[in-house]
């Protein structure tokens, strides 16, 4: 009994060789995160097979040797190679399936849909980030007007047509004097092509219907209270009308101007 254990004992590897199969499987390792770590290599088809291969060593390694496999009996080498057999072909079925079909989007996607160059580094698309806004000219420096023009005054509020175009801007960008989430993540507005949200209430006829929605508040009001405090006051019977889905922190940076403006372009869409 004593002869077979030491037998069996001297067929494991030594500390030795230990040590040097960690070194390979480190090895190993960093030359997948040099296959993924670029971005140019990132999502090229080129990259599976190395990759695959790689990781069909390292495993193989591990449990032949750290989990003593090569020396048990062979049958559990053979669950543990089907095993890895099975795995490889739902990867490659996937890969097949996913590189040769592709679904078309439904009409209604294929209509909304927008370009999108993606930003690597701060992650979304380009053609979302707010546009920086044009630097205020000093009067000063303005040419004189010409004659029969009447001359802007700075200090003068802008004319509704204007507040609502502003409006219009901060409802779809979320930017404005202040900054918070575009109003048109969760919410649809009819005419608006990017105000196609479906988690919050359609504000398609929010003008009109603004007023029936809190006895004794003015429609102006309902709507100014429902953007600086959305949490205080839910409208019964109303689509996705849901408590706690809209939080004070989503308006929160935004400041009074832009909360003027948004008032102004919901009360136009009547």
């Amino acid at each position: 009994m004593s002869s077979d254990h030491g037998v069996h004992e001297s067929r494991h590897p030594t500390l030795k060789q230990y040590v040097i199969i960690a070194i390979f499987l480190f090895a190993i390792t960093i030359v997948e995160f040099v296959i993924i770590l670029p971005e140019d290599f990132r999502g090229q088809g080129w990259t599976i097979a190395p990759l695959a291969i790689l990781s069909a060593i390292k495993f193989a390694a591990v449990i032949f040797f750290y989990m003593h496999l090569k020396f048990d009996n062979r049958m559990l080498t053979w669950v543990f190679l089907g095993g890895l057999a099975l795995g490889f072909a739902v990867v490659l079925a996937l890969v097949g399936l996913f590189a040769s079909w592709t679904p078309s989007p439904r009409a209604f996607a294929e209509d909304h849909a927008k370009p999108c160059t993606l930003d690597h580094e701060l992650g979304g698309c380009l053609e979302d980030r707010p546009k920086a806004a044009p630097e205020p000219v000093d009067p000063v420096d303005q040419p004189p007007s010409e004659e029969g023009r009447t001359e802007i005054d700075p200090e003068e509020p802008p004319a509704p047509g204007g507040l609502v175009e502003i409006g219009r801007q901060v409802f779809i960008t979320g930017t404005g004097q202040g900054a918070a989430t575009p109003c048109v993540t969760c919410h649809t507005v009819g005419g608006v092509p990017e105000a196609v949200g479906l988690l919050g209430p359609d504000l398609s006829h929010i003008g009109t219907e603004a007023a029936t929605r809190q006895p004794g508040v003015s429609a102006e009001d309902y709507i100014a209270q429902s953007i600086r405090d959305p949490e205080s006051f839910i409208a019964e019977g109303v689509d996705r009308a849901t408590p706690g889905l809209m939080l004070t922190a989503i308006t929160a940076g935004l400041a009074d101007e832009d909360v003027d403006a948004l008032v102004a372009f919901l009360m136009a869409q009547q």
